[in-house]
């Protein structure tokens, strides 16, 4: 019975290892499939550059991130927004185009952590770009380092067969977009000593404190007096922690997505529905981290050229031949 026992927790053992050893490394990425991410992505940058109130801030009475380190009320200049617009543009255009990407990617990324962080120097810290300076800042991260590693090399770097630059970009994009889900969710546990999950029905509070917060900042009266789903949580608290805890571990386990483009898929479409879930309950928007997720992680092209004309053929081959 003891040897039966062992050969089963071998058997496990064998199969989490092999499961672990299978993927989770970056993947075949074809132009076309790559150039339409770039596509989807940019106007999602640009529309985030032009969502910025430049003569909103005089001051900056609560300096965050850079902003303690350089004053950046010059930000509040009237040439500037123009100027950043101008450069967006013309940064974006060379993205989507994938020429000179070692120039424009990181030009966008410091562009668009000064303008988010001005706005976040306010002394009302919120979460609604930083998706976008994250992806851009992985991406830059990708195309500097291997930029770096051909000039000390003195040739273009070689990738393995059916490997590109692409792949290093989705992969190191997603790994980054997984990673402040796990940063989330390791912190939820560490502040609450591991019992954000057990405490969870308490959440009931913070709904009512959002809608709140959209009544007083938007006057809507929708936003004024609904309890109705705080007062179901506080009255069924262990379905509550069910709920919730799903959503933890979902956000814990996040890094998942790596594994593989099903893993990838599934996870990203997951974490839409979180979003889709806090916004119909708290009314707390995430549209930039859901159409990321929508283009980086869904990449729902692929999958239409996977059903249709990439059936029939080996995806790692066409796709490396794209």
């Amino acid at each position: 019975m003891t040897s039966e026992k062992h050969q089963r927790g071998e058997n496990w053992k064998r199969r989490v290892t092999n499961w672990l050893a299978e993927g989770f490394r970056p993947m075949p990425v074809g132009k076309w499939e790559w150039f339409l991410m770039a596509l989807f992505f940019a106007p999602v940058v640009l529309h985030d550059f032009w969502d910025f109130h430049p003569f909103a801030y005089e001051r900056q009475p609560v300096p965050v991130g850079i902003a303690k380190l350089i004053d950046l009320t010059w930000l509040h200049q009237p040439w500037v927004f123009p100027a950043f617009k101008i450069l967006a543009i013309t940064g974006l255009i060379s993205y989507v185009a994938g020429r000179g990407l070692v120039f424009s990617l990181p030009l966008l990324t410091i562009l668009h952590t000064l303008m988010r962080t001005y706005e976040n120097s306010q002394g009302s810290i919120h979460h609604s770009h930083h998706m976008i300076t994250l992806v851009l800042l992985a991406q830059s991260g990708v195309v500097v380092t291997f930029k770096v590693k051909e000039w000390r090399r003195g040739k273009k770097v070689r990738f393995p067969e059916g490997l590109s630059l692409r792949s290093h970009l989705l992969y190191y994009t997603q790994g980054t977009v997984a990673a402040t889900y796990v940063i989330a969710a390791l912190s939820k546990a560490i502040n609450s000593k591991l019992m954000w999950v057990w405490n969870s029905p308490y959440v009931a509070f913070d709904f009512v404190k959002a809608q709140r917060q959209q009544y007083f900042k938007l006057l809507e009266p929708e936003f004024a007096g609904d309890t109705g789903a705080a007062e179901w949580v506080l009255s069924h608290p262990m379905l509550a922690r069910i709920g919730f805890g799903g959503a933890f571990f979902l956000e814990l386990f996040a890094l998942i997505a790596l594994k593989n483009r099903p893993w990838a898929f599934w996870t990203g479409v997951a974490l839409i529905c979180l979003h889709r879930g806090i916004f119909l309950i708290m009314h707390l928007r995430f549209y930039n981290s859901e159409l990321v997720l929508l283009i980086f992680f869904l990449n729902l092209p692929y999958w239409i050229w996977r059903f249709t004309a990439g059936r029939r053929r080996v995806p790692g081959e066409s796709l490396a031949a794209g």
